[in-house]
């Protein structure tokens, strides 16, 4: 088996530390701690050019605030910039109870899973971007996941009210929970894992 590319180990090992040390619930640090373990094992590598978003424009002053930082999050944005013309990005595409900039306001970039730079069946790992003032719509899905924020964002589960975990802080979805995420004045940038 080939030895992982040092890029993506780099954006591997910065974000379980930044899972690691967000205190959430019990739930979401077992999560993470599952798709890390499962990560000691590199999958295959697709580094080819792929195709932008809209919302890709707005990656740069996400990751502004961590352009000089040595810290985890540093790393992340290091890691993201170095692979970004490899990432596998799409677009959701159900835009019920979205925003009406949400298809050209956001993108999901895959690191380590299905389309991503590292070809995953078990798990996914990457983040979310979006552009100012978009709201992404109530979606759930089988599989669970946990999310750690690099700017602020709002989140929501079950239809509640709205919460600001902050930079740093983040959210647990159980699997099928009914989940939403909102940027506000500024660019939105999340990681997330899940378990598939």
């Amino acid at each position: 088996m080939q030895s992982r590319p040092k890029e993506i180990q780099a954006f591997i090992d910065a974000a379980r530390i930044l899972f690691a040390v967000e205190t959430r619930s019990k739930e979401a640090r077992d999560l993470a701690v599952e798709i890390f373990a499962r990560l000691e094992q590199p999958g295959e590598f697709r580094f080819e050019t792929r195709e932008r978003f809209p919302a890709c424009d707005s990656l740069d002053k996400a990751l502004e605030p961590y352009s000089d930082a040595d810290d985890e999050y540093g790393q992340v944005a290091k890691s993201i910039k170095a692979l970004e013309p490899f990432i596998g990005w799409s677009r959701r595409m159900t835009v019920a109870n979205a925003s009406p900039n949400f298809l050209e306001g956001h993108a999901n970039g895959m690191i380590c899973g299905p389309g991503g730079i590292e070809q995953r069946r078990d798990l996914q790992l990457g983040f979310t971007v979006m552009k100012p003032d978009v709201r992404y719509p109530d979606h759930s899905h089988p599989p669970e996941e946990t999310y750690v924020l690099m700017t602020a964002g709002e989140f929501r589960k079950d239809r509640g009210p709205w919460l600001s975990p902050g930079i740093g802080g983040g959210i647990h979805n159980a699997p099928n929970a009914v989940h939403a995420v909102r940027s506000d004045d500024n660019p939105f940038l999340a990681l997330w894992c899940l378990k598939i």
